[in-house]
């Protein structure tokens, strides 16, 4: 286990700027922080052997480790601004859609310490309020929607619950269950309203509602539920009825953490943890799949009761970042109780000044996008689990172990809710366990246990074996500054597995290989979901798995759309911009056993590629080494393919042949699953090492393989591999301009 854990309020920031250190203890009793450069964060005994380098500065000596827990669930909080005092006669309802019933206690809207209508251990619509508590007789269903309301009048004193099974409703004659008790007036003296939660005896929200809820309102009056059906059904109506004291429409502001109240009373609200916006509706039935063409069918939000945004922990100290300090990838080391081996790292990139360039030429692309997709991976979800089905060695460590235990610090987006539906959303705001050096993947067995950040530092390893300069950027960089920040560099390198990207870093990477920029793309699986982010919400990032691509769920029909954009979500294949169109190939294939050499096709002898094998000593096969599963060509491979864009000219160097039968077709290009088709893998499964000039004098060199820089890793960085990737970079990094080929020339 871990006995400390921490994150920083930034994972990228610039030299003279402050970074703030979070950080919580899980059995220890104090801690001690250092700062350090990270060059090699790999630990394989095969490999080139740990690295990182101590900055002398001080973080201000022992401190004393403060327990700090994780609050997870999702809920609207509307503030009462005095709106609600001398409420009598009223109406509390939604329409919900319950996705999860498991024993527990739900809450689906309240004014805390007056009146509450959940859901019960039983499975039973309740209601409190007036000392009272009312239960329905018949039990929800899951997955069904069902209007819920409690009324009181003050004339009769009696409280009324009423549930109706819109799912069941066929027609306008719908007979809803009512349940009555009599009560004595009261006045509210509620100061708030919480939607899908209540307050809990500690002031935090609890009994987090898990499903939709849509359209819930508060009325001054007691309002028959034929009536409120139909007034639910047409906000438009709704929002000039006498008796509305506030009605919450999901639909508005839709990008933001506002909650709009249409009343003229203007009870607006934010939403608590980042539940899932843009969500199909109560009266959704598949007319419209865009919510911007018809926001009025989405007006649902998706809460759980495991969404995490910020865990919001009080911060432990803050530090400036020197001025005179390189760019690079650092981390702050927390040591627990002077146990070293026990120390905890928040890696962050020191990215160059935002005002000025170093004069660094070349840059690495730091991936944040996709450790924010990984964050806090467990086992048992997507990749792991994918592991076990492949009957593989799982390989444990207390990091896992620590997320095993702590589900409350949040997922991937590779896993699921409680209620198995997708998580949209990660974020930076909480640590993230597996974002460290010396931190091994579930991947066991054939030294594959390199994954994310620790292989991405046999690429950081290898700059600084050659002794390259360079600076680091991150993905949040690139999407705020995009081709104005590529400009001051002749080349950019990316991680091994920069598989996320925001619109903004597609065009602003495609822009600077079209204006003469070069990209080495030393990974696989790269540029293949779309992501984004809200500027109303630091820290945070959607994805949406539509339409087709390796994925563990989707978003569910009618909610493709990401809500923080509006941007179809998806692969960036079918957002018309393949992979290939950028850097020549695309993802193919993945497996998790054993990785195998490239073998040289004819273009390896081409005078344009001449550069790239000069001083390798090789007859047809390279790569045959590696510490990912033994060669260059494995984990996750990419192909060229012409028909997803890669460009007529570009030179197939070489490629990998005769992977296991693990590897198997992505599920976008399996059109038509029978064996006639199911036989074009073999002729597919590939990884293409591949070259092609840009128009603008700029050039693109791709691996298409993850474990390419464990092979370039190997023996020290002494090998042909590393030597290929060298004498790439000398080139790309060279000025002169590249001579796109003649028709004559091209792809032979």
């Amino acid at each position: 286990m871990l006995p400390i854990v921490a994150y920083t309020d930034k994972l990228t920031v610039a030299p003279g700027e402050s970074l703030t250190v979070m950080a919580g203890s899980f059995g220890a009793r104090e801690y001690r922080a250092d700062l350090r450069r990270i060059i090699q964060g790999d630990t394989n005994p095969d490999g080139p052997g740990y690295r990182d380098e101590v900055v002398q500065l001080d973080l201000g000596g022992v401190r004393p480790a403060v327990r700090k827990g994780f609050h997870p669930g999702s809920c609207v909080i509307v503030p009462g601004r005095g709106m609600l005092a001398g409420l009598k006669d009223f109406t509390l309802a939604a329409v919900m859609q319950p996705t999860l019933l498991d024993g527990r206690e739900r809450s689906v809207i309240a004014l805390p310490g007056f009146a509450r209508i959940g859901i019960d251990e039983n499975d039973r619509v309740f209601a409190e309020a007036m000392g009272q508590r009312l239960v329905a007789r018949s039990r929800i269903v899951a997955g069904h929607w069902h209007i819920v309301s409690l009324s009181f009048s003050t004339k009769e004193q009696h409280l009324i619950l009423t549930v109706s099974n819109e799912d069941d409703a066929a027609s306008e004659d719908l007979l809803p269950e009512n349940v009555v008790a009599h009560a004595e007036v009261a006045v509210c003296s509620a100061d708030e309203i919480l939607i899908a939660a209540t307050r809990g005896d500690d002031g935090r929200p609890t009994g987090f509602f898990d499903g939709k809820i849509d359209r819930p309102a508060l009325f001054e009056a007691v309002m028959p539920h034929d009536v409120l059906r139909r007034l639910l059904a047409d906000f438009t109506r709704l929002s000039r009825m006498r008796h509305l004291r506030a009605a919450w429409d999901f639909s508005r502001s839709m990008t933001t953490q506002t909650i709009c109240d249409i009343s003229p009373f203007q009870l607006h609200g934010k939403i608590h943890n980042a539940p899932a916006r843009a969500m199909t509706g109560w009266i959704w039935r598949g007319q419209e799949l865009d919510w911007k063409k018809r926001p009025d069918l989405y007006s649902a939000i998706h809460f759980h009761s495991t969404d995490v945004y910020d865990v919001a922990w009080e911060p432990d100290f803050t530090f400036v970042l020197p001025q005179d300090l390189k760019s690079g990838v650092y981390a702050v080391r927390l040591v627990p109780d002077g146990d070293e081996e026990a120390s905890y790292y928040c890696v962050f990139a020191l990215r160059p000044p935002r005002e000025r360039p170093t004069g660094n030429t070349v840059a690495f692309l730091f991936p944040t996008c996709s450790y924010l997709a990984y964050a806090n991976h467990r086992l048992g979800m997507d990749v792991p689990g994918t592991e076990i089905g492949m009957g593989r060695a799982v390989e444990l460590d207390r990091h896992h172990m620590f997320l095993q235990t702590n589900p409350g610090i949040g997922f991937s987006v590779y896993e699921t809710h409680d209620d198995g539906s997708g998580v949209f959303h990660t974020s930076r705001l909480r640590p993230i366990v597996d974002l460290q050096p010396k931190v091994k993947s579930f991947l066991g067995g054939f030294g594959s246990n390199v994954w994310q950040f620790n292989a991405d530092t046999h690429i950081l390893g290898w700059l600084d074996a050659i002794g390259q300069e360079y600076d680091v950027i991150t993905d949040e960089d690139l999407h705020a500054e995009g081709l104005q920040l590529l400009s001051r560099y002749n080349v950019i390198i990316t991680g091994t597995h920069p598989e996320y990207h925001t619109h903004n870093m597609i065009a602003a990477l495609q822009g600077f290989t079209d204006r003469g920029g070069r990209l080495m793309y030393l990974g696989g699986n790269g540029f293949y979901w779309v992501v984004s982010f809200n500027e109303d919400m630091p820290g945070i990032m959607e994805c949406r798995r539509s339409e087709a691509g390796i994925r563990p769920w989707e978003p569910g029909h009618g909610q493709f759309y990401h809500a923080f954009t509006g941007e179809y979500g998806g692969l960036w294949r079918r957002n018309g911009r393949p992979p290939n169109h950028l850097c020549g190939v695309g993802m193919t294939s993945q497996g998790f056993d054993i990785c195998e050499p490239y073998y040289l096709m004819p273009a390896a002898n081409n005078d344009r590629a001449a550069f790239i094998f000069e001083g390798v000593s090789t007859s047809d096969k390279i790569g045959d080494f590696g510490l990912a599963g033994g060669g260059a060509a494995g984990l996750e491979v990419d192909r060229a393919d012409a028909s997803q864009g890669t460009p007529a000219h570009a030179l197939v160097l070489a490629s990998s042949t005769r992977h296991t039968d693990i590897y198997l077709m992505t599920p976008e290009d399996l059109l038509d699953p029978t064996p006639d088709w199911s036989g074009t893998q073999a002729e597919i499964i590939r990884a293409d090492l591949t070259f092609f000039e840009t128009p603008g004098g700029g050039a693109v060199f791709s691996t298409g393989s993850i474990a390419w820089a464990g092979s370039m890793a190997w023996n020290r960085y002494d090998n042909e591999i590393a030597q290929i990737t060298s004498n790439v970079l000398r080139r790309f990094n060279d000025p002169q301009a590249f001579t796109m080929p003649e028709a004559s020339e091209k792809g032979r």
